[in-house]
């Protein structure tokens, strides 16, 4: 059963029966908007503390839907030592794009951060998820 376990701005964030985290738009929001640093950070915390209270690697589905574009703060972060923290845990994250927009973003997105762990872009959240779930664990 799926469980709704943070939110923060525009996301919320669920935990799947197999482990997964996922990061999907905010229920009700109809607006597209970029990715703040806050909402960065947050992400980075809740995959800590997903690790931290169960023990498994971080495996992650991310839905781009409502995301236009992501803010140079945040560019910035993720090429930063605290963004990197849970990479020894993570063991592999899927971008699910659905629109052209949004395969558009997530191609840049695996353009310009490049990952110590698996990550793949997907227009499937079925196929997405079948990929994480072959990911050993780390």
């Amino acid at each position: 059963m799926e469980k709704k376990i943070d939110s923060c701005g525009q996301l919320d964030f669920w935990l799947l029966p197999a482990g997964i985290l996922e990061v999907r738009p905010a229920v009700g929001l109809e607006k597209k908007s970029p990715l703040t640093l806050a909402e960065a950070k947050k992400i980075e915390a809740v995959q800590a503390k997903y690790h931290k209270e169960s023990g498994r690697s971080i495996r992650l589905l991310v839905r781009l839907d409502n995301l236009t574009n992501v803010d140079k703060e945040v560019n910035a972060f993720w090429k930063t030592a605290e963004s990197k923290l849970n990479d020894p845990y993570t063991s592999g994250i899927a971008l699910l794009a659905s629109n052209l927009v949004s395969k558009m973003m997530g191609s840049v997105l695996l353009a310009i951060n490049r990952q110590e762990y698996p990550t793949k872009l997907f227009q499937s959240r079925e196929k997405a998820l079948k990929w994480l779930e072959s990911l050993e664990e780390r």
